[in-house]
């Protein structure tokens, strides 16, 4: 039987590939409990989501607070990524998966971006372990799904929801207490029907997913400069200045190229 692996960023990015996850029905880890900055995590209401969808919550990764994993960019601390990273490797060793999906790159948040990272990382620790996925998916978070980094790249699977899919992912959705202002921002900012359909692209590998952004500054580092000459954060994640050393000391730890 064919497995499948679901890594996101945050809880409720499950809901962006509501279909799919219906259908593969995959182990799920999350290396966010989501809140953001300051606010309570929301695992609970994903568990619900992915038990509903017949897909299974994966216990056996550790799960950090944003907050937490802020700092671990802004101080450069590896070691809990590095734990991280090396359970999705013996996950994936154990579990052998057909089909691993997770979050795109795409410059919004920059954990979001690090948890395609660190998934590209364990992929390839994998391979050199004796289990090469042989499919390798991300899915956007940002837009239409159709529109992924301004309908610049072309999707490598669309999804065509039925009906009964595309009410079942409207109601996960908006039964998603925490995430209510997001999902009716999504919605009204697109159309609903945009939604019916579930684009999953082909990420970069190796060390080119660290370079391959769709602008040059991302938007997190925008967002964080806002932020900070607000007095709300102290300092701005950088791309260049934090994810990049950060996931190369992760890459250096699991004996993979830097360069």
């Amino acid at each position: 039987m064919e497995k499948a692996l679901l890594l996101i960023g945050h809880p409720g990015h499950e809901i962006r590939c509501h279909g799919w996850m219906s259908r593969a029905r995959p182990q799920v880890q999350v290396l966010t409990t989501g809140g953001g900055a300051s606010k309570t995590g929301r695992l609970a209401s994903t568990k619900k989501i992915i038990e509903q969808a017949g897909a299974k919550y994966g216990d056996e990764l550790m799960t950090f607070s944003d907050h937490e994993v802020y700092g671990f960019m802004l101080d450069q601390t590896a070691g809990p990524l590095i734990e991280w990273t090396e359970a999705v490797v013996q996950t994936i060793l154990k579990e052998r998966p057909t089909t691993l999906l997770t979050d795109m790159v795409e410059g919004y948040n920059s954990s979001h971006d690090l948890v395609a990272y660190l998934t590209s990382t364990a992929v390839e620790r994998a391979a050199m372990l004796g289990w090469v996925v042989p499919q390798i998916l991300c899915q956007p978070l940002t837009g239409p799904p159709d529109m992924a980094w301004g309908g610049k790249l072309v999707p490598a699977i669309t999804l065509e929801l039925t009906n009964e899919e595309f009410v079942q992912k409207l109601s996960a959705a908006r039964g998603y207490p925490e995430l209510a202002d997001e999902v009716e921002t999504a919605l009204m900012e697109n159309s609903a029907a945009s939604f019916k359909k579930e684009c999953l692209y082909t990420p970069a590998s190796g060390t080119a997913i660290l370079t391959t952004l769709p602008d040059a500054k991302p938007y997190y580092e925008t967002f964080g400069e806002i932020q900070v000459s607000r007095g709300k954060f102290k300092d701005v994640i950088r791309h260049a200045q934090h994810l990049v050393p950060l996931v190369k000391t992760i890459r250096a730890a699991a004996g993979l190229s830097v360069a």
